[in-house]
């Protein structure tokens, strides 16, 4: 069981490494590289492009009083970086219960990372198949994917930018853009 859990995090670290050293390449149709995460049991949806890397969950250092979105820090090439809880960022308290094995770094000057279940795949949606949230979408959810059971896509940006604002720093600041 463990060689297959190591297997299958190194075929997606790959996967989503070789999504930056690839050349762009224009296609008839606007596609969304998406990372598939899993919260709990829900998936949800974050675009690749929002992220600067993906990695197991390391072992945290809580601080004392912090507000309970924020799980601690955690070490990162050799400095520290601050680590939230996806669940939490988006109002699902009663899905940190499970262990957070997963965490990406947003792409944005100040370093943050997000805490969740699972990695569950990658997917590229054409833009014109993402559809706008509707009554009852979690905070930070800017479309959903899919059809039937869709999954929400959640605005990194978004959260990163209401880290920001809770910690008292400015979007700008921070290089963060809507």
């Amino acid at each position: 069981m463990i060689e297959t859990d190591a297997l299958n995090f190194e075929d997606m670290k790959k996967s989503f490494d070789r999504t930056f050293q690839e050349p762009l390449v224009e296609r008839a149709q606007e596609l969304v590289h998406l990372l598939i995460v899993r919260i709990g049991t829900p998936r949800f949806a974050l675009r690749v492009a929002d992220l600067a890397g993906l990695a197991r969950a390391q072992t945290v250092a809580p601080i004392p009083g912090a507000n309970s979105e924020l799980l601690g820090l955690v070490g990162l090439k050799g400095r520290m970086v601050a680590i939230y809880s996806l669940a939490a960022m988006i109002g699902s308290p009663e899905a940190t219960t499970e262990q957070n094995r997963w965490m990406v770094l947003c792409r944005c000057e100040r370093e943050i990372e997000l805490a969740f279940t699972a990695v569950t795949g990658t997917m590229m949606v054409p833009r014109a198949e993402l559809n706008p949230v509707s009554p009852g979408a979690p905070p930070h959810a800017t479309d959903t994917v899919g059809s039937g059971a869709a999954q929400w896509l959640l605005s990194v940006n978004s959260i990163a930018e209401a880290i920001a604002k809770k910690t008292g720093a400015t979007a700008t600041e921070n290089g963060l853009s809507g």
